[in-house]
């Protein structure tokens, strides 16, 4: 990661504010003290004056039940405050955990701690299997795991494999403002800002921003734009072992194949229970099971009404991953894949806009393929291989 090739693709994006990410890791804060700028109230530019992209300090942490929690942070000088904190507590080198910090706290101590600091944190990625607050068998409510400290909470972060549709039918999230983070581990076009938060704020700061996240004040998000949920890693229950997808079929003709197990859709429920009981097996392989998102979000589900205060979630493909099927090349990162994705850039000024706003007919005349697939994606038509078990989903 560097933070000039962050500005770029950010700039591409049409990010205006991007995380730093891991800002508890010293080395990565020393790097990112030496090559940004204070600009106002908590946010950074690039020392490098080619682009206006602006940082805020950001970072996840483990907790001692595996949860994951995304922090954001005042200031990258608060973030290495906390790290000394987190250290000190816990009688351990943050480095050797990477960027990621993992504490021997449990979520409301880590809650109480970070907001001494004014920091906004929340639960990321809320339904993935592994390192989640809801994955399979952990917890039902954000109050049966952060107790006292519940009412601090200021935001859920719904993971790649999730969308506020799927969130909210959990009722007890519906007080809660949702956050939808691309989770990058590479500066790839692929990775960087293939979700985004649109979020209207009284000024640019961390203080404004603050101020439109926290719980207990109106939110200020206007539009959540993720991945479409059917592309994440997870999505789909799998098999632990071998890694097949589950699907729910009407009289299914096969047990398995090379990809996918199938189960009888009419009985749905209860293998999703059977799943999560540990009394099903893999037919392929006789590996365990395990629920993913979309499974795990009907088992916690309390309501079927919509919550209408919730703004609108737009169903994403990463412009690089249309680009890459329009021109049946496998890795979206290809010299002649992102070769197409900068001409288009050029023209429609950065991806979001091509996304989201840009004239189907201009998109058209410029790539015909990329722009009847935006057309569906823009109707919720697009005909998605839902991925689970590690492996992203595909368009077809």
């Amino acid at each position: 990661m560097q933070i000039s090739i962050l500005a770029a693709e950010a700039r591409k994006k049409g990010l205006d504010i991007i995380g730093t990410g891991d800002v508890f890791h010293k080395q990565w804060n020393k790097y990112l003290q030496e090559n940004l700028s204070y600009e106002v109230d908590g946010l950074y530019s690039p020392s490098k004056k080619e682009y206006n992209t602006l940082f805020i300090a950001t970072g996840e942490v483990e907790d001692n039940e595996h949860i994951h929690h995304l922090v954001i942070v005042p200031s990258l000088k608060t973030g290495i405050e906390i790290a000394i904190e987190f250290e000190k507590r816990n009688k351990i080198k943050l480095s050797r955990y990477g960027g990621r910090p993992r504490v021997d706290m449990d979520a409301s101590q880590l809650v109480d701690l970070v907001k001494e600091y004014n920091c906004l944190i929340g639960p990321a990625h809320i339904f993935t299997p592994f390192t989640s607050i809801f994955r399979e068998n952990k917890y039902s409510s954000l109050k049966d795991c952060f107790k006292e400290s519940t009412v601090k909470v200021d935001f859920v972060e719904l993971g790649l494999s999730a969308n506020s549709a799927m969130a909210d039918k959990i009722k007890e999230l519906w007080g809660y403002t949702f956050l939808s983070n691309s989770d990058s581990h590479s500066p790839k076009s692929s990775k960087i800002g293939r979700e985004a938060n649109v979020i209207e704020v009284d000024d640019v700061s961390f203080s404004s921003i603050q101020k439109s996240l926290e719980k207990g004040k109106e939110s200020k998000i206007i539009l959540n734009v993720g991945l479409d949920p059917r592309l994440g890693k997870y999505h789909l229950s799998f098999c632990y072992k071998c890694r097949r997808r589950i699907v729910y079929i009407h009289n299914p003709s096969k047990i398995y194949d090379e990809k996918f197990i199938y189960f009888e859709k009419e009985n749905e429920k209860q293998f999703m229970i059977s799943i999560s009981a540990r009394k099903l097996r893999c037919p392929a392989c006789n590996g365990l099971l395990k629920l993913g998102v979309n499974d795990r979000v009907e088992l916690l589900a309390t309501t079927n009404k919509k919550n209408t205060k919730r703004p609108p979630y737009f169903d994403s493909v990463p412009l690089v991953s249309l680009i890459s099927k329009g021109l049946k090349i496998k890795n979206p990162d290809s010299k002649t894949v992102i070769k197409e994705y900068n001409r288009l850039i050029a023209t429609f000024e950065n991806e979001y806009n091509i996304l989201l706003n840009a004239s189907i007919e201009e998109i058209r005349k410029e790539n015909d393929y990329i722009g009847k697939k935006i057309e569906l994606m823009r109707e919720n038509k697009l005909e998605i291989i839902p991925g689970g078990g590690g492996n992203y989903g595909e368009l077809v």
